[in-house]
């Protein structure tokens, strides 16, 4: 995927590796997950970690040297192109869901949905676990304090 400024051209280059090593960086285990989290969320930071991470110049080395070298770039980029940060992560998703680097690949309208909905990136595998979690602790809380009462 091509990104070009009139001061710069970069190619986000998606392999394993650097997948991996995005889902690090993010702190999460499940890049799919962690991917629209950020763009429910619209987490300029985890964009330009993933920028970052994916870019390489025209002789496929490290794009840029700094993070705040993507910041730049990306606000270059969105003014010269006309595009927002929902574009870039949505055109992100539409290659990355190409290569299949999600947990299954999803038609056009599938991933336009898990991007325009944010309940649809929450894992609620998680939320319910937490929850419960919230409520086995708080009833453990109440028969402990029962115990000293009574």
């Amino acid at each position: 995927m091509i990104l070009e400024t009139k001061n710069k051209k970069v190619n986000l280059v998606f392999t394993t590796r650097k997948i991996v090593n995005v889902s690090n960086i993010l702190k999460g285990k499940n890049f799919e997950d962690i991917y629209f989290k950020a763009v429910n969320e619209n987490d300029l930071d985890a964009l330009s970690k993933m920028i970052f991470a994916f870019a390489e110049d025209e002789s496929g080395l490290k794009a840029f040297k700094t993070s705040e070298d993507v910041f730049d770039f990306i606000d270059d980029y969105k003014q010269e192109n006309g595009k927002t940060y929902q574009d870039i992560f949505s055109e992100m998703a539409g290659i990355i869901n190409e290569e299949g680097f999600f947990k299954t690949k999803m038609s056009k309208k599938q991933l336009q949905e898990k991007i325009s909905n944010p309940l649809l990136g929450i894992d609620m595998s998680e939320v319910i676990k937490s929850s419960a979690e919230k409520a086995i602790s708080k009833v453990a809380q109440e028969e402990v304090f029962k115990g000293y009462m009574g």
